[in-house]
């Protein structure tokens, strides 16, 4: 799954949604930096609403209601896009409400033994990217929300983890984003793994597994 990301090089990211006419509806302090972006957190993302293009702010996790009175709300910061279309869960979002999702970069935990060792990845010359996402509106008792596609690994990724975000440039992002729907073949299309050539790795510090923990060394390569 991925439920960690980073959005540090925000001139970069700005950069790359002036490439699709967004409109930022922004101030500097909800685009500042961020080196361990985590659920419930606000992040910005890009929607289409009645035409309109423009980056706004959303609770990382879509919330999935409660089955009986007895349970509790379920977070959900992923959605497979092989059952996108088949799972009530997201189907409307899939159809309506996609969205894009800016980060520089992700992270992905090797299991050794009862560790958790955390790995950064990122495309090739540290270059900005799009997740694809699908977004919820507000209601009385939440904010609007997203949550990230993951789709199967590609080489870099399959020995740590059996999942991926589906990353999207400038070229397939305005393919994705939208408010009308896609036919099968083509959200499959756009939600294939990204090449292993286009990406890079490194091992990271375990003290990011912290979500409060928020600094630039969380993306440091750690020595050997």
């Amino acid at each position: 799954m991925c439920c960690r990301y980073t959005l540090k090089d925000i001139q970069a990211v700005v950069a790359l949604c002036a490439q699709l006419g967004v409109g930022i509806d922004l101030d500097e302090e909800d685009l500042a930096p961020r080196y361990n972006a985590a659920l419930t957190q606000a992040m910005p993302v890009v929607t289409r609403r009645g035409g309109r293009v423009r980056l706004e702010k959303m609770s990382f996790g879509l919330t999935s209601p409660a089955r009986t009175p007895a349970e509790r709300p379920t977070l959900l910061a992923n959605a497979r896009a092989e059952t996108l279309l088949a799972k009530p869960a997201f189907r409307d979002a899939a159809q309506h409400r996609r969205c894009l999702v800016p980060a520089d970069g992700f992270y992905e935990w090797e299991k050794a033994g009862a560790a958790r060792l955390p790995h950064y990845f990122y495309l090739q010359e540290h270059r900005p990217f799009f997740f694809a996402g699908l977004w919820q509106p507000e209601t009385e008792a939440a904010p609007a929300a997203f949550a990230v596609v993951t789709t199967t690994p590609n080489a870099l990724l399959r020995p740590i983890h059996d999942r991926m975000p589906v990353v999207l440039g400038p070229n397939s992002g305005p393919a994705w984003l939208g408010d009308q729907p896609l036919d099968p073949a083509r959200v499959a299309q756009l939600c294939r793994p990204l090449p292993a050539s286009m990406m890079a790795s490194h091992r990271v510090d375990p003290r990011m597994n912290r979500t409060a923990y928020e600094a630039p060394d969380c993306i440091a390569s750690l020595p050997g």
